[in-house]
């Protein structure tokens, strides 16, 4: 079982479009002046763990937010498109609302973009393969991936919504993951 050891979460810090409620999707919309703000203080947070490796969603709000830890911690530091966000076809863009929850919740699929249990396997396989490189991975990329993981197993606090930039220390237990939300 590839999560068989303790591990790092963290998703991107704040963009204008998370700000405006917009559903981003795949589109790469970059850290706003909050966004950074929030990423270094994630990353001065993660200095202080045993971070041994980062693997990140490509897209700019993840890679940017995992460059800062990179930086912070030392780690080394690659990308896994398995982890970017949903495809949210014709609702990139959009403002966020019910088709959000909708989509969640499997009711209904954007247009030209991915259904949730596609997406939800693509997710939770990129958390395997990352979790599956060694022992204190940290993991940078989106909060829907969070949410989809909770498909696969229990998340004890479910921490739904994720929060920007939150640094979470994951202990995975064969019928569910502990999160400990890390502090300064």
């Amino acid at each position: 079982m590839p999560f068989d050891h303790p591990f790092y979460f963290l998703r991107h810090g704040e963009t204008a479009w998370n700000a405006e409620a917009r559903t981003q999707g795949q589109l790469d919309a970059p850290l706003n002046e909050r966004g950074r703000a929030q990423a270094l203080a994630a990353a001065e947070i993660l200095k202080g763990q045993q971070i041994a490796r980062i693997i990140a969603s490509p897209l700019s709000r993840a890679s940017d937010t995992a460059r800062l830890a990179a930086e912070a911690t030392g780690a080394s530091l690659s990308f896994d498109d398995g982890l970017m966000e949903f495809h949210a076809g014709d609702w990139q863009g959009q403002p966020r609302g019910e088709l959000i929850r909708e989509y969640f919740a499997g009711t209904m699929d954007p247009p030209g973009g991915e259904t949730f249990p596609e997406f939800a396997a693509r997710a939770w396989d990129a958390l395997e393969r990352a979790v599956a490189a060694g022992p204190d991975t940290l993991i940078v990329c989106h909060g829907g991936l969070w949410y989809a993981a909770q498909q696969y197993t229990k998340v004890e606090p479910g921490l739904w919504p994720m929060p920007n930039a939150l640094p979470i220390h994951v202990t995975p237990y064969p019928d569910r993951w502990h999160a400990k939300v890390l502090e300064s």
